[in-house]
């Protein structure tokens, strides 16, 4: 048992780290070819296998409805209150500003209230899996679909996270069974599609994000079908590398997986620190080296007991403002 928690933890951490490396590429990614084609490699299933496990660690319908307030939608809005609030001084720009369109990263906090909220609901309806495809490739269409309330990312990202909800324990450690060849071929044709994008501009790197319709990133709605159905194939597809190839032992990611959510919400702050020197820096191979270093830094000093629990503790402060004695 504490082999199967060991390899959640760590395939938790990979995947918190390739979010705060991912996010430290963001100013320069379009600069360099190598960049760019790094950026999408990791955004090609970072996100999807996130939300997988997500869904995965979400099979308590009744907690999931519970918690999701406080858990979520609280530190949304403080947080979101406070990025753009923060963004809105620095460029002196009130449009910056928005109480319900999610700063940046925060666009995850406000999926996972909407998903646990409603997933009690969801999961009894028929065929709810096919219709969560059909949904998520529709999206796209709609304009209507968009960053206000992270409705189209909630949408689009909603069956990875649907999927691990259904996926049972045993389901899943089954798929370390097979050999690790299937998982490289994997990682080459994912590699290989990340360049094929890039080197002929197939849709702006942007479109991954999922955040806005098809039309909005001049995307025409057949590519942009096509697209996001790859897109859903390729996540997939890496859900089955990452358990395949994860180890189950005792590694520097199994710390980071056990409080990844001080890391989501706090590294975007941090981070500005490194974007702000590598603004200055001209060589690609230093600035890589120091969203690498950065990340890890990032990564290893949020994951630690002690920020956790005064995190913890502002956040219960915080939420001491908006809620009764008897619902904290």
């Amino acid at each position: 048992m504490k082999e199967r928690v060991d390899l959640l933890d760590n395939l938790k951490g990979l995947l918190i780290f390739l979010v705060v490396f991912g996010h430290s590429l963001e100013l320069f990614k379009d600069e360099y070819f190598i960049t760019q084609v790094l950026y999408v490699f990791i955004y090609l299933f970072h996100m999807p296998a996130f939300v997988f496990v997500s869904g995965y660690l979400s099979k308590n319908v009744d907690k999931a409805r519970q918690t999701a307030f406080t858990t979520f939608f609280l530190p949304f809005l403080l947080f979101n209150i406070l990025w753009n609030g923060i963004a809105a001084i620095v460029t002196w720009d009130l449009d910056k500003f928005s109480f319900i369109t999610p700063g940046w990263a925060l666009w995850y906090l406000m999926s996972m209230f909407l998903w646990k909220i409603s997933l009690k609901d969801l999961v009894r309806i028929k065929y709810i899996v096919p219709i969560s495809f059909i949904v998520g490739l529709g999206a796209g269409i709609f304009g209507e679909f968009n960053g206000i309330l992270s409705l189209s990312r909630t949408l689009v990202f909603f069956p990875f996270f649907l999927i691990g909800y259904f996926t049972s324990e045993d389901r899943f450690f089954k798929l370390k069974k097979p050999s690790r060849f299937f998982s490289c071929g994997i990682i080459l044709l994912a590699l290989s599609f990340a360049i094929f994008i890039c080197y002929f501009k197939v849709f702006p790197v942007e479109f991954l994000y999922g955040s806005d319709s098809f039309q909005t990133y001049t995307v025409p709605i057949w590519l942009g079908l096509i697209s996001r159905a790859l897109l859903y194939i390729i996540g997939f597809s890496f859900v089955f590398v990452l358990a395949n190839t994860m180890t189950a032992k005792n590694t520097f990611f199994s710390k980071i997986g056990r409080n990844t959510l001080p890391i989501y919400i706090l590294h975007t702050y941090l981070l500005c620190i490194p974007i702000a020197i590598n603004y200055f820096i001209p060589s690609m191979w230093v600035r890589l080296f120091i969203c690498l270093v950065s990340a890890t830094g990032i990564t290893y000093v949020l994951s630690r007991n002690t920020t956790e629990r005064y995190f913890r503790k502002f956040l219960a402060s915080a939420l001491a403002l908006f809620l009764k004695n008897e619902f904290r």
